[in-house]
């Protein structure tokens, strides 16, 4: 009986060990980490396309207003003195503005005579000598002569009242072209331009200006001039 007893106890001892191992490994499971979250998509990468740029020429002997900055005369200039204007419009090509309004351009004084008796006038000769764009010196090219206005008819009237001395005494007016007058110039050179879909006009780092002269005339050279340009405008006609 004692051998049946314990045998009993065994077979029990056996099935109780399963029960067991399967009571401690429940909570196990019921607390097992959860699965790992998918990350996150990526933003989608746009890529920015630049602006595509054209290449055009702002053509030579292109127009440009400009206006003066202040009243210049031949009482108050000298021979090759320099003085500064405002371009007035915007130069553009294809509907791009190229040189902007507000540009300095530069001219010179090339010939100038002082007022004198007997109604004797002064006058001035001045050449446009180029614009000054962000630091370029774009030539550009034009004359203007001005001449005060004379008083010969007094002259005359004070040569024959009071002879030679009373005809000194009557004097001239200097030669002077008043701020804000406007003038046209024009270009030199054909003056390549990059253009781009924004709207932007942009003068091509290949440009090379024409050199800008500096130089005054003597009579002698201002008639030889005054001469081939009569000569060409009538070969034009």
């Amino acid at each position: 009986m004692k051998i049946v007893h314990a045998a009993l106890l065994a077979g029990a001892s056996l099935l109780l060990v399963p029960a067991a191992a399967s009571a401690q490994e429940a909570p196990a499971a019921a607390t097992a980490a959860p699965a790992p979250e998918a990350p996150a998509p990526m933003p989608a990468v746009v890529e920015t396309v630049a602006p595509a740029a054209t290449e055009a020429v702002l053509p030579a002997n292109s127009e440009v207003v400009v206006t003066m900055n202040e009243t210049v005369s031949s009482k108050s200039h000298r021979l090759g003195e320099k003085f500064s204007l405002t371009v007035a419009e915007d130069v553009k090509v294809e509907g791009m503005t190229v040189i902007p309004r507000g540009t300095r351009a530069v001219a010179q004084i090339t010939r100038r005579t002082g007022k004198g008796g007997f109604g004797k006038s002064g006058k001035m000769d001045f050449a446009f000598r180029y614009l000054d764009h962000n630091g370029l010196q774009i030539p550009i090219e034009g004359r203007h002569h001005q001449a005060g206005e004379g008083r010969t008819g007094a002259t005359v009237g004070a040569v024959v009242a009071a002879g030679l001395v009373g005809g000194m005494l009557v004097k001239g007016k200097s030669a002077k072209v008043e701020e804000g007058r406007e003038f046209t110039v024009r270009t030199v050179d054909a003056i390549p331009v990059t253009l781009s879909d924004g709207g932007a006009a942009v003068i091509a780092a290949s440009y090379t200006p024409a050199r800008v002269s500096m130089m005054t005339e003597t009579d002698k050279q201002r008639k030889a001039r005054e001469k081939a340009e009569r000569a060409r405008g009538k070969k034009a006609k």
